[in-house]
């Protein structure tokens, strides 16, 4: 599973690597947080440690790495508040942007869970779209549509699956409402066909 985070995280964020760049002189501390990273050592101590920097850069640097690490509650850590600490903070859409992508992982990461891959998933959503509400000229705006349609995707198989479910247990109507709700939430989507299909067979309405 880890494997393939790392793998959807470096096919999808190619964009975020050559992100923000410091404009600081090297720091000797700095440094040392650079090289620790390069190995991939996101771990907490880490964290702390650039945190008592207020190095901003290093903040987003960091972040970065421990997000493709599947690390989330380390990314939320050191960029929550990220624009409060730091005065006229550099690239803010790109802590913001990083935030709401650790709810788009945790919907990744919730998959045959079909409960759990909802509730993240619109989380992940009301995220994505405040985020690009609020930056809206942003260079990372691009990249929000894939992510929007891989939730849409997402969600609807995940209440398909849960459809499914119901209708195994005998609860028939309880199923049937649920599929007809994803045909009409999600009317582009896969499970939507396959949704439509089953009450077409089954001659429900």
């Amino acid at each position: 599973m880890r494997l393939t985070l790392l793998l959807i995280l470096l096919a999808g964020l190619a964009g975020c690597a050559t992100g923000p760049a410091s404009s600081r002189s090297p720091d000797p501390e700095a440094v040392d947080i650079r090289a620790r990273l390069s190995l991939g050592g996101c771990e907490p101590e880490l964290a702390d440690a650039v945190w008592r920097l207020d190095h901003p850069g290093l903040e987003q640097e960091v972040a970065f790495q421990c997000l493709q690490e599947g690390q989330l509650d380390i990314v939320e850590r050191l960029l929550d508040g990220y624009n409060d600490r730091h005065r006229n903070a550099p690239n803010p859409d790109y802590s913001v942007y990083l935030l709401a992508l650790t709810d788009f992982v945790r919907f990744q990461l919730a998959e045959g869970d079909a409960m759990q891959q909802l509730i993240a998933g619109r989380r992940a959503h009301d995220q994505l779209v405040a985020f690009v509400r609020a930056y809206p000229e942003s260079a990372y705006r691009a990249e929000v549509a894939p992510r929007l349609e891989a939730l849409h995707e997402g969600m609807a198989r995940a209440e398909y699956r849960l459809a499914m479910g119901n209708l195994e247990k005998g609860r028939r109507e309880m199923g049937a409402s649920r599929l007809r709700y994803v045909v009409r939430e999600y009317p582009r989507s896969a499970a939507a066909t396959d949704a439509r299909r089953w009450l077409e067979q089954r001659l429900i309405p």
